[in-house]
């Protein structure tokens, strides 16, 4: 396999630079600081180090997974791919290739085959799955078992079972969309009740946004998947009813990236929600596409 058509030249230019310097590493040692790099998140230096690993003639399919998941994690997803296909092609089973593959399909929006993945990993490996495996999935399905029940109940029997929607649904809600199932108390209630509740309940969810900011960011992911993840719960608390604590999520995505349609028009809707016409004016003269909802939404 030749190193240099698939990687960019920078990275076999420095790793050669680099070894030209001295003695060139074993392969035990290249196999350690490869080690060290993926837990540093030294991806473009991983990148270079599985590029000698091949140039020494390694054949290893971890390495290959690392160099997979580091593209991933820059966001080039049609190498990462690439690299998923070399992990699969010296071992077929190898669990965590195909979960990445699957993560890819999500976020290029080919739920279908993102999720045909995930039934196939759950129907074939799921007693080797790993603890990480198992939050990994866990972190992703979730999201699916709130939006896609029905579907995945109909059509994916692994998945149903691995997030337990084969039990009551009332007891598998997602915390995406625990601010709704409040709002649907809220309206239950005697109205006596009602204004004290809603004040009490606003502050909970935007305490809540917060939390979720916070252990958004910290997630091991990509930023284009920190910022599909801070829009799907800001949808939630969009539903309902909680404006603000949808706008500090929805702030928080645009703070990763200010040019994300999907962002700019989810905040748009928001402000229009809270009233403020022009800061959502303002945002929607900056989409690429107008949306004619939104500019109704704007002038209510």
């Amino acid at each position: 396999m030749d190193a240099k058509k698939i990687w960019e030249e920078y990275i076999l230019s420095n790793w050669k630079k680099n070894t030209q310097q001295g003695k060139a590493a074993s392969p035990d040692e290249l196999k350690r600081e490869l080690v060290r790099q993926m837990e540093d998140e030294e991806y473009s230096e991983a990148l270079g180090t599985v590029a000698a690993m091949i140039e020494a003639g390694l054949q290893d399919a971890d390495a290959f997974y690392d160099a997979a998941y580091s593209y991933f994690m820059s966001g080039d997803y049609e190498r990462a791919i690439q690299w998923v296909d070399n992990t699969l092609s010296l071992v077929p089973q190898h669990v965590r290739a195909r979960i990445l593959l699957a993560r890819i399909c999500l976020l290029e929006e080919r739920t279908s085959d993102g999720l045909a993945i995930f039934e196939f990993v759950l129907k074939n490996y799921a007693a080797s799955l790993s603890t990480e495996d198992k939050e990994d999935l866990s972190e992703v399905l979730d999201y699916y078992a709130a939006t896609k029940e029905d579907e995945i109940r109909a059509g994916y029997p692994a998945i149903a079972h691995f997030l337990q929607l084969d039990h009551a649904a009332s007891e598998k809600q997602t915390e995406a969309f625990q601010p709704l199932a409040q709002q649907v108390q809220r309206i239950e209630m005697p109205l006596a009740q009602q204004k004290q509740s809603v004040q009490q309940s606003a502050g909970d969810d935007e305490n809540e946004a917060m939390r979720l900011t916070q252990e958004i960011l910290g997630k091991d992911v990509a930023l284009s998947e920190k910022v599909r993840l801070l829009n799907s719960f800001a949808g939630g608390f969009f539903l309902a009813g909680s404006f603000t604590a949808a706008k500090h999520l929805l702030k928080q995505a645009l703070g990763l990236d200010a040019h994300d349609e999907m962002t700019l028009k989810n905040m748009g809707y928001t402000l229009a929600a809270l009233g403020e016409r022009d800061a959502a004016l303002e945002l929607a003269a900056k989409m690429k596409v107008p949306d004619f909802g939104l500019l109704v939404a704007v002038r209510g």
